[in-house]
């Protein structure tokens, strides 16, 4: 079973899949979840692994989604859901939480422009993804879209380490965002 992240601090719970197995494997374990709704097979996967961490949190529980799109619980809770690559994470809070993870790469270096701000120097693709990553998970937080990542957001200038903390600021309202390198992968998550 590749749980490779089982983290509760405070009231905060995060898990981490990274998803090996074939799709065929995972609807087996995960009890037949359907997801003939769906069309891609990673797509398949991410949902399944998904409700296989939301399982292993509380098997009472049960994944539903506003208007918005954004994932809900049938509890108090609130839930926030990422995936990339092989790594799916979610973020189970009684406070409301945004949740992102991305794979470290190039991608995010050269389209750095529309989401970085002038103060952030040298940076690099494990910088890019993380300022990235940061950013989405305000987005991901706020639930209401309408958010300018390079106006709206502040990450200030960081020094990336394994895990961390730094206050960041969303339309002058301050936040501290949490990340963590997992693999080739990192993951950030921000809860008020």
């Amino acid at each position: 079973m590749p749980l490779i992240l089982n983290k509760q601090d405070n009231n905060i719970h995060i898990l981490v899949w990274k998803s090996t197995e074939r799709l065929e494997d995972l609807i087996v374990l995960s009890g037949n979840i359907n997801t003939n709704h769906l069309k891609s097979e990673k797509r398949k996967i991410e949902f399944i692994c998904s409700r296989i961490l939301l399982n292993i949190f509380d098997k009472t529980e049960s994944i539903s989604y506003s208007e918005n799109g954004n994932p809900q619980l049938k509890g108090n809770n609130f839930i926030s859901i990422s995936h990339s690559g092989e790594i799916v994470c979610i973020a189970i809070s009684d406070n409301k939480i945004g949740i992102d993870t991305e794979k470290i790469s190039d991608k995010t270096l050269s389209v750095q422009s529309k989401f970085t701000n002038t103060h952030h120097i040298n940076l690099n693709k494990e910088t890019t993804t993380l300022i990235w990553c940061i950013k989405e998970a305000v987005f991901k937080w706020h639930t209401k879209g309408n958010i300018n990542f390079k106006k709206d957001i502040f990450v200030p200038e960081l020094k990336i380490e394994q895990n961390g903390s730094i206050e960041i600021e969303f339309r002058n309202d301050k936040f501290k965002a949490h990340y963590m390198k997992i693999e080739n992968s990192f993951l950030s998550y921000v809860c008020k």
